[in-house]
């Protein structure tokens, strides 16, 4: 059952999640171009350990008292949930169109909510499930353009594509999942600033794992734009997003993501490896679509 909340702490939570929104959409166009020669790994590796170490200089001065017996299973599962989403996610990158994985992510998203929710046998308005469905709708209207080649990056079929499609719709599972244990922690006490500081344990060792050959020499290569979109694409709309998790509802959480992938869809309008794609535009809109609809359901509830 979810809590009810102040409706101006909840506005807060709505700038938050765009602020976010816009900030991460901004880094993923970027991000994309820059790693078609690297490992996907190298850029999360180093951008998280950064996050983590700054998140934990505020947490180590707050005086929150937790109870790790209670709070380490909910805590594991917050960091295999980064992992997943995360690491798939700069992974699709580097195969499919910006616009695409970010869309693939934040469609799979609410419709899983709902199939989490049925299992748990709560009440679901008509309304959430025409949202949902539409969003379902998008994501085979993307997918489709990636397959046919339709997309903005023109491809042939291959493994790789394959790959990155999977690697999205994974995405956003694990995006759900991170909602509810950041959210559970939250409930039990962990400020924001702790939660950021521990919940990217797995993403780092993952990312040093493959990549610790490599790792030094690519940071020292190409250490100002990782510190820039460390910064701007990761820390900062982590923040945000952590804060808009707090202040509203999961179901919100995920819809209202699905502003990311229109700005990204517009912002990569100035990578010129990127065409413009009349099938992409309509995923995405009608994703915009529901998306402005799942926060008009939320605000008449």
């Amino acid at each position: 059952m979810e809590l009810k909340i102040d409706k101006s702490i909840y506005k807060v939570g709505i700038y938050a999640l765009l602020g976010s929104a816009v900030l991460t959409s901004v880094s993923q166009v970027f991000y994309a171009n820059q790693v078609q020669a690297v490992h996907p790994f190298l850029f999360t590796g180093i951008s998280f350990f950064i996050t983590a170490l700054y998140f934990q200089i505020f947490a180590s001065k707050q005086k929150t008292k937790v109870n790790w017996k209670e709070d380490k299973k909910a805590l594991l599962k917050l960091n295999i949930a980064s992992a997943i989403t995360f690491m798939c996610f700069y992974f699709a990158l580097k195969y499919v169109e910006p616009a695409i994985v970010s869309s693939l992510e934040m469609g799979i998203a609410p419709l899983f909510i709902l199939i989490l929710m049925v299992l748990q046998r709560k009440t679901i308005s008509l309304k959430k499930w025409m949202i949902s469905i539409g969003t379902l709708t998008a994501c085979f209207i993307l997918i489709g353009a990636v397959i046919s080649g339709k997309s903005g990056i023109a491809s042939q079929i291959s493994s790789e594509m394959f790959i990155g499609i999977i690697a999205s719709i994974l995405c956003g599972i694990g995006a759900v999942y991170c909602s509810e244990y950041s959210r559970e922690l939250s409930d039990r006490g962990w400020t924001s600033s702790m939660i950021l500081s521990k919940r990217y344990v797995a993403i780092i060792l993952i990312s040093f794992i493959f990549t610790y050959d490599l790792i030094i020499l690519y940071f020292v290569e190409n250490i100002i734009w990782i510190l820039i979109v460390t910064f701007g694409g990761v820390l900062i709309p982590n923040y945000l997003l952590q804060k808009g998790i707090q202040y509203t509802n999961t179901f919100l959480v995920m819809m209202s993501l699905s502003f990311i992938p229109v700005f990204t869809f517009l912002f990569q309008l100035f990578d010129m490896r990127i065409q413009f794609s009349f099938v992409t535009a309509i995923g995405v809109s009608l994703l915009f679509i529901c998306g402005i609809s799942s926060l008009r359901d939320a605000e008449d509830n």
